[in-house]
């Protein structure tokens, strides 16, 4: 919706507004805000957006979409609205009847900002196309970036993720996918699911609510949840260890090999060998299937492959090669990133550098944790901890007598790791999002080699 007047956009509010300007893009933090922007001022646990008005109007907004009684400022013409996020939402319904194109959403508890890059490095061959940027999936992130898009593509690849239930239905309500794509259910955000894994898959399952939505395509383990009843859409399988599904991935003599359901199986070479991400390549590439991509284009498009930042990330830094698997922490990614370490040079060692996992995990956290520090006891050497939670992990991998130890704080952990870790070492740093263990990378980068 770029180059929208302030004035239709509060027609499509409602709103009597005595004044116009030319809205140049959307945003909901002030501090990105350039000269002709729209500021949405939200309200959020820690920051109110209406703190920020006279930031938004120093900086040159076009208006600001406000709750209503919201004081007069002089300068920035306000749009009084009973609730600025439904407003978001609605002006980017809005966009998309607009400016239409196909919509590919990907949901799951695990894999699916990899899956979503996947399918949209295949399927850029063939569409213009827009993807979510980064993970920006959720309430409010989700609608922003479909509002700024440029409005010319045939085809959107979008994210979609939640915390609780409905918030995926909220956003097929903005756009509804013609193809859903589920990846990996897991105990992501259990703690507001009261009955734990069924209601995290069914909350996923939300994202084929819309009638539009003509296929999902799903894990085969999917099948076994009491949502995939639920799913009225044509629903097509992928796997990596069941070849029933409609697409199954094997290695075949050093090569992968794709067999498709009534189709002739095909091999080819991949960027990458990690479990999680054969899984999520799967998943992508039989979206691009579904979406009418030849064999022939996927081949061309599979050297593109790249996962994202902080997701298994390989980095050699003083000798050592770290794998930045920072971005977030489950009990299905840390069982994916232990499971997919690579083996050190002669010599060296394996280190985990554990932070807490999703505080969503609720009742089940000290389980999981304890679980994972068992895990951690057949793939690792030496296990570094920080975070209440971590503790528990860190005690059940002391059971194995190896060497380990926790901290408190982020800067003691790296001074140990300074001090224990050498050229040859694998170092693996996984945390929640919240944890930002990305920080400890960047700290043993920045150090000189011992």
């Amino acid at each position: 919706m770029l180059g929208d007047s302030l004035l239709e956009l509060a027609r499509s509010l409602d709103i009597d507004l005595g004044m116009d300007a030319q809205v140049s893009g959307y945003q909901i933090d002030s501090r990105n805000l350039r000269a002709g922007d729209l500021f949405f001022a939200l309200r959020g646990e820690k920051v109110d957006g209406h703190a920020f008005l006279r930031d938004a109007a120093d900086r040159g907004a076009a208006g600001a979409v406000v709750e209503k009684g919201c004081p007069p400022l002089t300068g920035l013409p306000l749009l009084e609205v009973d609730d600025p996020l439904q407003a978001l939402h609605k002006l980017a319904r809005l966009g998309i009847e607009r400016r239409p194109a196909r919509i590919l959403g990907i949901t799951g508890s695990v894999g699916k900002t990899t899956a979503k890059e996947f399918a949209a490095t295949l399927l850029e061959k063939k569409f213009p196309l827009y993807k979510s940027p980064g993970s920006f999936n959720a309430q409010r992130t989700f609608p922003l970036n479909l509002l700024n898009r440029s409005g010319e593509e045939e085809l959107l690849v979008l994210e979609m993720g939640m915390s609780l239930p409905g918030e995926i239905e909220r956003l097929v309500s903005i756009a509804a996918p013609d193809i859903a794509l589920i990846t990996k259910i897991a105990l992501s955000h259990v703690a507001n699911f009261p009955d734990g894994i069924e209601g995290i898959a069914r909350a996923k399952a939300e994202i084929a609510s819309n009638p539009k939505t003509r296929t999902v395509i799903v894990d085969l383990e999917f099948l076994g949840y009491a949502a995939a009843k639920t799913i009225g859409a044509e629903k097509i399988t992928f796997s990596t260890s069941d070849r029933t599904a409609d697409y199954y991935l094997s290695q075949v003599e050093g090569q992968y090999r794709i067999d498709e359901r009534g189709v002739r199986a095909h091999q080819f070479d991949l960027p990458f060998h990690e479990t999680h991400f054969l899984h999520d390549f799967t998943a992508a590439l039989a979206a691009a299937r579904q979406m009418g991509m030849s064999w022939e284009e996927i081949e061309q498009q599979i050297p593109k492959l790249a996962p994202p930042k902080m997701r298994f990330e390989q980095l050699e830094c003083n000798g050592m090669r770290l794998i930045n698997d920072a971005y977030n922490a489950n009990p299905a990614s840390m069982r994916a990133a232990l499971e997919n370490l690579p083996q050190p040079k002669e010599g060296g060692k394996k280190i985990a550098v554990f932070g807490s996992m999703q505080k969503e995990l609720g009742s089940f956290s000290k389980e999981a944790h304890e679980e994972i520090g068992r895990l951690a006891q057949k793939h690792v050497d030496v296990l570094l901890s920080v975070g209440k939670e971590a503790r528990g992990l860190n005690e059940a991998f002391s059971e194995a007598k190896k060497p380990c130890e926790h901290f408190e704080t982020k800067e003691a952990l790296l001074e140990r790791l300074h001090e224990m870790a050498r050229p040859g070492d694998i170092v693996l740093i996984k945390g929640a999002r919240a944890m930002q263990m990305e920080q400890v990378v960047e700290g043993i980068c920045a150090a000189s080699p011992r």
